[in-house]
């Protein structure tokens, strides 16, 4: 099974299936490029080693995801599943969110969801791929270090490589605010979610992966 497969058959158990094989989303950078053409001028601040791109036609969602040629380079010459480390950490983290985009997106619309413009459906979205990639992290790490808890002092390096600042660095406003907020809600969950028993955590992930933006965050601020 392919890394991809691999990390969307994860999350689909933690949550449902989508019909959907993101393996065949995957496009090449002349595609990419006329897609980031599309987007408008925000498109050309955000992070080239991995973008996602949502369009709705009618009833049908359609999903392409892009991976720079540095981004699986080095997943290949340095695969995760045999090591996490300092060179192939941030290409991982790249290569999950776009995997976690692709799948909220596909339960979103199929639970109705087609505000897909909207910057509240792109905060959900980013908040809930922050999640999502914590947990795939968290996971691979769980296996490399034999099952069980992984040390804390692991599961604090793997915060800091995903939870860093940068949205600092867009010269977008709106940008800055949208990957902030998304930062501190995912951050807030996942402090909540670590104070639950391991049997209460799959239900706490679907239900707050099934909430708005809006609930989300009023969520993480009822329990903090």
């Amino acid at each position: 099974m392919t890394l991809l497969a691999e990390i969307q058959t994860l999350l689909e158990r933690t949550y449902a299936p989508v019909p959907i094989n993101l393996e065949t989303c995957l496009i090449g950078e002349g595609r990419c490029a006329a897609l980031n053409r599309m987007a408008g001028e925000n498109s050309a601040q955000l992070a080239p080693g991995g973008r996602t791109f949502l369009r709705q036609a009618g009833d049908s969602l359609y999903v392409a995801i892009f991976y720079s040629r540095p981004v699986i380079a080095e997943l290949e010459a340095n695969d995760p599943r045999r090591a996490l480390n300092e060179r192939n950490i941030s290409a991982l983290i790249t290569f999950i969110e776009e995997i976690a985009h692709g799948v909220q997106a596909a339960l979103l619309f199929h639970e109705g969801e087609r505000g897909i413009e909207s910057e509240a459906y792109a905060r959900n979205l980013e908040t809930q791929a922050r999640v999502d990639t914590y947990l795939v992290l968290c996971k691979f790490a769980q296996v490399l270090c034999g099952g069980g808890e992984i040390p804390r002092p692991v599961g604090a390096w793997l915060r800091r490589q995903l939870f860093d600042d940068s949205h600092r660095r867009f010269t977008s406003r709106q940008l800055r605010a949208r990957y902030g907020a998304a930062r501190r809600c995912a951050l807030g969950f996942l402090r909540q979610l670590r104070r639950l028993p391991l049997g209460e955590r799959q239900g706490a992930l679907r239900e707050f992966r099934a909430l708005s933006w809006h609930a989300k965050t009023h969520y993480v601020r009822m329990r903090s």
